[in-house]
């Protein structure tokens, strides 16, 4: 029978590979080609056994396949795998490459999103929220009467709410006096420097120049915005008067802030120049401010709250600003460390205490000193609690005389170190936050 024959053949060359495995010279006389030809015929051979042609495989059979080496054998498919095993080999992907793809897609979305957010926030910042944004969005445009008071409408400020902030160094700002009133501060700072008769406004005498000037910075964007807060409807006085003036007497006024219309705009000046020739510049500077009754001034009894309280700081002498025991509407700045609030007293300078006690309502409105001078440096991020008790020892010190305590030079860095002394400034009550940064300054939670 043929299938005898193949297993007799097969038999024969198994022998000869196994003498050869005995006596390596054997392997060696054996062509690769014949090796193969008898490895293809035992597996053709033990194929047809198992599908019946012979029930029992010759036992020589399984030694030829136990002995013939594996490098000379051809790579070839299984019989047993499917087409499908061998189709779902060939699409599987390295992971390497999976996770490039997965990472750059990643990549990808947030990228797009990050734009996405970006244009969004860019476009609403366009979008102006009140008049005070419009006039700060329209700053230099030609054709823009920024300071006409004709373009201006009654309710200029609406929805802006008023805080206890001071714009420190305020003419450093895109647009100042708008830009501070738009984040709601109440104060503002301006620098002067005395030359012939004109008050240059700057925080160097390098950095002056004509057009910023006490007056086109400061008095004459005032009166602007105080004449359209306090110009009367003209549906109801078409028959009135195109002066502008208003009478001190009126008892209607309104301030810069149509939410709070009470609530005063505290303009605070730094005489950089010398104190006894600038003190009388900055009183002829305020006429058109006295002269319709709009600043907050000492009437020899009592102050009368205006509409502008203007504060003298620097070099403003304090001898000149209480000489006139009459009238004065020029207030002092007085020195923080000279007062104290809590008994007892750990200032040791008794001098400056009974200085301390000439400052009061009627001459003084602030009192403030160098956050970096008086309170110290900050230790791991935190004030030490003898650094708070100073603080409120002082912050109590101007209360009970009438005035309003104010840090300046306070950490603007890190944005977390900052945080934390604000907090503590307004928790100990100070009457004014000094800051830089009007943006942040304008999202705090000043109420609760």
């Amino acid at each position: 029978m043929s299938t005898n024959r193949s297993v007799s053949s097969a038999s024969t060359q198994s022998n000869s590979i196994l003498d050869g495995q005995r006596d390596p010279r054997n392997l060696r006389a054996i062509s690769p080609d014949r090796i193969s030809a008898i490895s293809s015929e035992s597996e053709t051979s033990v194929d047809n056994l198992e599908e019946g042609f012979v029930k029992k495989s010759h036992p020589r059979l399984q030694r030829l396949t136990a002995v013939v080496p594996p490098r000379f054998k051809e790579s070839q498919p299984s019989s047993t795998s499917t087409a499908f095993q061998r189709w779902k080999e060939k699409q599987r992907r390295p992971i390497p490459k999976l996770l490039s793809f997965a990472l750059t897609a990643t990549i990808a979305v947030i990228v797009l999103a990050s734009l996405l957010i970006y244009y969004i926030i860019y476009l609403r910042s366009l979008i102006p929220q009140s008049d005070i944004q419009n006039t700060i969005a329209s700053w230099g445009l030609s054709n823009y009467p920024t300071q006409s008071a004709a373009k201006l409408p009654a309710d200029f400020s609406r929805d802006i709410i008023p805080v206890p902030c001071h714009s420190h160094n305020d003419y450093w700002r895109h647009v100042p006096l708008y830009d501070a009133l738009a984040a709601g501060c109440t104060s503002v700072e301006a620098d002067v420097w005395l030359s012939g008769n004109d008050l240059f406004v700057g925080h160097s005498q390098k950095s002056l120049t004509k057009e910023r000037t006490l007056e086109t910075l400061y008095i004459d964007p005032i009166i602007s915005i105080l004449l359209n807060q306090n110009t009367p409807s003209q549906v109801d006085s078409l028959n009135s008067t195109s002066s502008g003036n208003i009478s001190p007497s009126a008892a209607n006024l309104n301030g810069v802030f149509s939410t709070s219309p009470m609530t005063p705009l505290i303009l605070l000046i730094d005489m950089k120049t010398d104190g006894p020739s600038t003190f009388p510049a900055v009183l002829s500077h305020l006429e058109p401010l006295r002269s319709r009754g709009w600043l907050t001034h000492f009437d020899g009894s009592t102050v009368v709250r205006g509409l502008i309280t203007v504060v003298g700081s620097g070099n403003t002498p304090f001898s000149l600003v209480v000489a006139n025991t009459t009238y004065r509407d020029i207030f002092y700045d007085a020195p923080l460390e000279d007062l104290w609030g809590d008994d007892p007293t750990p200032v040791t300078d008794y001098d400056n205490l009974l200085t301390g006690a000439n400052y009061n309502a009627e001459n003084s409105y602030y009192a403030s000193v160098s956050f970096q001078e008086e309170i110290g440096k900050l230790w791991h991020g935190m004030l030490t609690p003898q650094q708070v008790l100073k603080i409120r020892g002082q912050v109590r010190g101007a209360v009970e005389r009438g005035l309003k305590a104010r840090y300046w030079d306070t950490p603007g860095w890190p944005v977390g170190r900052r945080d934390h002394v604000w907090d503590v400034l307004m928790r100990e009550g100070v009457g004014a936050l000094n800051v830089d940064d009007l943006e942040d300054a304008k999202e705090r939670n000043w109420g609760g």
